[in-house]
């Protein structure tokens, strides 16, 4: 009896112990999970590598590596969200060491004992997911939101761990491409074309984003402030009579932001991409505004309601950029509250011209 007391003592506390994991290491990011990582990261920085081939069936080799303090040490390991098949995780090296990772659930798992309190870099190769990088035969572009971004590469998946962002791009040499910070280099070897995008401020995870493929580039400056837009558009007729409207909606929108909110343009660059068939009106990541292009490339003599919803989407997305991207929300069960003051901001915008 003794002895089975025992048995059943020990059979309880394992139980325990794998039901705690369990919710800790179940797939995607729990609430529990979120405050962990939370509590534990500052300072998040990645340096990301694609290489991206003209055929959208080849693969996409990734690297990666990923910055941190640790606000302290413990027994608990540290989880790096992956959402991808086992095996597109290909080396993972910690501190300059190789270590063998478990990737479980969605998370690429890291014993503690391999990190220290402070300072620590993970370095990661892989297969890129393709699960939200939308391929078409000459370009392609990114949606992560809302928790996405951890089926493309490794990363802390969640919108309050922010973290600079430094992005390498590996390109047919005929491609162009825009990302949430300018270019900070561009050479040209062999037919590849290598744009290295300057670090950005700090940003969540959704809001990573680039695009990249055959596009038009325009750039103007208007009042002080630098834009430039990627388009697909064929006909030179619709852009020459939209582009100005275009780029003053978008000038606009920013001024008024600015007085209103009394903070200036929140971060380094501005730029916005025209993508046919996007799945949404647009998508407000700052210093790369996506955009679905028939929304915004309107037909001779538009109607004033046609006007009306350009400006309306422009000056959303704009908002966004305080509201959104500089402020954002703690988890995604508060999405209701950004969208909420764009689109308010966008209706106090543009009344005054409708």
């Amino acid at each position: 009896m003794k002895n089975y007391c025992l048995l059943v003592f020990i059979m309880i506390l394992a139980s325990c112990g794998h039901a705690g994991k369990d919710k800790l290491f179940e797939q995607g990011v729990s609430s529990e999970l979120a405050r962990y990582m939370k509590g534990l990261l500052q300072q998040v920085r990645y340096e990301l590598t694609f290489t991206i081939p003209d055929n959208p069936d080849e693969e996409i080799p990734g690297e990666a590596m990923v910055s941190f303090n640790l606000r302290r040490t413990g027994q608990k390991p540290l989880l790096i969200d992956f959402n991808v098949p086992d095996d597109y995780l290909k080396e993972v090296a910690v501190n300059g060491e190789a270590v063998m990772a478990e990737h479980e659930n969605g998370h690429i798992i890291i014993p503690r004992r391999h990190l220290k309190k402070g300072g620590n870099t993970v370095y990661l190769k892989y297969r890129t997911g393709e699960l939200s990088l939308n391929r078409n035969p000459d370009f392609m572009y990114t949606l992560l939101v809302p928790d996405r971004a951890s089926t493309a590469f490794p990363c802390f998946d969640q919108p309050d761990i922010k973290a600079r962002f430094l992005l390498t791009l590996n390109l047919p040499g005929e491609y162009e491409a825009m990302s949430n910070s300018p270019v900070a280099s561009d050479t040209i070897i062999g037919g590849t074309r290598t744009l290295v995008f300057s670090e950005g401020e700090p940003i969540s995870t959704y809001l990573f984003a680039f695009t990249a493929g055959r596009f038009q580039k325009i750039e103007t400056e208007i009042g002080g402030i630098s834009m430039e837009m990627l388009h697909r558009e064929p006909s030179k007729e619709i852009v020459e009579r939209n582009t100005d409207a275009i780029f003053s909606l978008h000038y606009n929108a920013i001024r008024w932001m600015d007085k209103y909110t009394g903070i200036e343009y929140p971060f380094s660059k501005f730029g916005f991409a025209l993508i046919p068939s996007f799945q949404y009106g647009g998508m407000e990541h700052p210093g790369a505004i996506f955009y679905r292009a028939s929304s915004l490339l309107l037909e001779e003599s538009p109607g004033m309601n046609e006007k009306l919803s350009r400006a309306s989407l422009i000056a959303h997305e704009t908002s966004h950029i305080w509201f959104g991207d500089l402020v954002t929300m703690k988890w995604f069960d508060d999405v209701w509250l950004k969208e909420v003051f764009a689109g308010y901001m966008a209706d106090k915008i543009v009344n005054p011209d409708f």
